[in-house]
């Protein structure tokens, strides 16, 4: 009842265009979910995240659900994950992912979930990591370890915003690190958008040297923007 009240005096709305949402939904209504860009990845259709990211390093698969695509539903969504304290945001991306992804995907190989870590001034500075639940999700319905202590940035870096492909991976090609000793075969690092991969091929060398011989990748959307 508690909540049925509370519905009425603080209705949830739709994040992209405001409308009261029924009781049954969260963070977009009917419409705007429709709306949503996305990748069909997991049909096996051309996948330019997984050939960019085989460019810098190998993986062994890529997916993301969703373009992140201006003036498009997800770019409010993820703007309330990383800017409004929606944590569940990186929950509800979640769902939608794993409902996407066939049991055929090597995915389900994986053996661990590792999320891309925010510096320790950062995270405290926001109060949170926000792929945290986002990998949790993942590898509750996985049924593997969320290992959010084994890679760290061991120095701060600048936000990559704007700044060209070479400027990012001179930024972030030496910031991570890995504490104790790990053996894995195929772990599953997670990120929130990915652009360039610039931070994930940093991730992803830092591990695969120390940590696992395979390495997949999965964010919750995808810019398919072509920086210089």
């Amino acid at each position: 009842m508690l909540k049925d009240l509370l519905q009425v005096w603080f209705p949830q709305c739709c994040l992209n265009c405001g409308n009261v949402l029924p009781k049954a939904l969260q963070w977009l209504c009917l419409s705007c979910k429709s709306k949503l860009p996305r990748t069909y990845f997991e049909q096996g259709v051309t996948n330019p995240l997984e050939r960019s990211l085989l460019e810098a390093f190998p993986i062994t698969s890529a997916y993301a659900p969703y373009y992140f695509q201006q003036q498009s539903p997800i770019q409010p969504l993820i703007h309330a994950l990383k800017y409004q304290g929606k944590k569940d945001v990186a929950t509800w991306v979640a769902q939608q992912s794993t409902s996407f992804i066939p049991k055929t995907h090597p995915i389900y190989t994986c053996e661990a979930v590792i999320p891309v870590p925010l510096h320790a001034a950062r995270e405290r500075k926001r109060g949170y990591n926000q792929v945290k639940l986002f990998g949790q999700f993942l590898a509750k319905h996985l049924g593997i370890p969320y290992l959010d202590s084994v890679l760290y940035r061991k120095r701060q870096t600048k936000t990559l915003v704007q700044m060209s492909h070479e400027a990012r991976w001179n930024e972030v090609k030496d910031a991570f690190e890995v504490r104790g000793k790990h053996c894995f075969t195929h772990i599953l690092i997670v990120d929130d958008v990915i652009t360039t991969g610039a931070t994930l091929t940093a991730c992803g060398h830092t591990l695969l040297k120390h940590v696992s011989k395979e390495i997949s990748i999965s964010g919750m959307a995808y810019t398919q923007d072509i920086l210089p």
